[in-house]
């Protein structure tokens, strides 16, 4: 897995390319394997595909023009009346989401959501009261090019054995 936290970088540009119901869904599926505080694997997630809706949710998301251009748009979602630790759910599956398209070859971003862009979108997409949700994720075929990480990134001085 190092090769691909090593590859992941955030990528804002996509090319047109549609992505597969086959990649997508083994996308979804990693994440659905999270781990959630308690086990209770109350993350659900929303696949925007329509150009229409993506185009409302980037205004929305103060004119973040990778948002429309992405082929798909995942908002992970999560029941705040089931989860303890929703922050920290939803953080642990939008990360394999990250991950997992950069092993099938496709690109993300993580773009965060203000709690007025929330209710907003929640309002958009008829998401129910008790759901929630922190960020979304263009998902597509990079059309920028960005350097993988390298060891010189590395440091070793942020690392503390068993105190300060």
């Amino acid at each position: 897995m190092i090769k691909e936290i090593i590859t992941r970088r955030s990528i804002r540009e996509y090319e047109p390319t549609s992505i597969s119901e086959k990649e997508l869904l083994e996308i979804v599926k990693a994440a659905q394997f999270a781990p959630t505080a308690m086990n209770n694997r109350s993350v659900q997630f929303i696949i925007i595909q329509d150009k229409n809706m993506k185009e409302q949710i980037a205004e929305i998301m103060n004119k973040k023009e990778f948002i429309k251009h992405a082929p798909i748009l995942i908002i992970p979602t999560i029941d705040t009346t089931k989860s303890i630790a929703t922050t920290q759910d939803l953080s642990i599956a939008s990360a394999y989401i990250q991950l997992q398209a950069v092993a099938l070859g496709l690109s993300t971003v993580w773009k965060h959501a203000y709690p007025d862009q929330i209710e907003k979108v929640k309002t958009l997409l008829h998401i129910p009261s008790e759901m929630t949700f922190i960020n979304m994720i263009p998902l597509g075929h990079a059309k920028e090019h960005k350097e993988k990480h390298t060891d010189a990134e590395f440091d070793s001085i942020k690392i503390h054995y068993g105190k300060w």
